[in-house]
């Protein structure tokens, strides 16, 4: 079981990796079922990010939260990310939309490979080549 005080120093370790990564980014304090984590955005695209981290081979998500982050990405017209850290398996972010969680009856949950496998790596997410993808993909939408 991950602690606050172990959570909120992952969080921040995100927040700084968006500013390396030329991004302006900030945790939200008091988040959990009122906002999601961290909101991250350049001049090209806007993320809301709810961040879970376990020593565990899979991640539960109380379904309050991932509403609440829907919500706040609606409300932005901005995307809505999972940025999840399986800590015992190795080191990177493994970076999910909502839509790759399975439905529980009072959750939502990912494991390690569907994690792996329908994620994006940090570095991915916030390369030029993604948000030119992203970009065509939200024109194509309003076109």
């Amino acid at each position: 079981m991950i602690n606050k005080n172990e959570g909120i120093a992952y969080e921040q370790e995100l927040v700084k990796m968006f500013k390396d990564a030329d991004f302006t980014a900030c945790r939200l304090p008091g988040s959990s079922a009122r906002s999601p984590d961290i909101i991250a955005g350049d001049r090209n695209s806007v993320f809301v990010i709810e961040v879970k981290t376990t020593r565990d081979s899979r991640v539960k998500i109380r379904k309050s939260q991932i509403h609440t982050l829907l919500k706040f990405a609606h409300d932005l017209n901005c995307e809505p990310r999972l940025a999840l850290r399986f800590i015992d398996r190795d080191i990177s972010w493994h970076i999910v939309k909502p839509n790759a969680l399975q439905v529980h009856e009072k959750s939502f949950s990912i494991d390690y490979n569907a994690a792996c496998l329908k994620g994006l790596e940090f570095s991915e997410l916030v390369s030029n080549e993604l948000q030119k993808r992203l970009e065509c993909n939200q024109n194509n939408l309003t076109a």
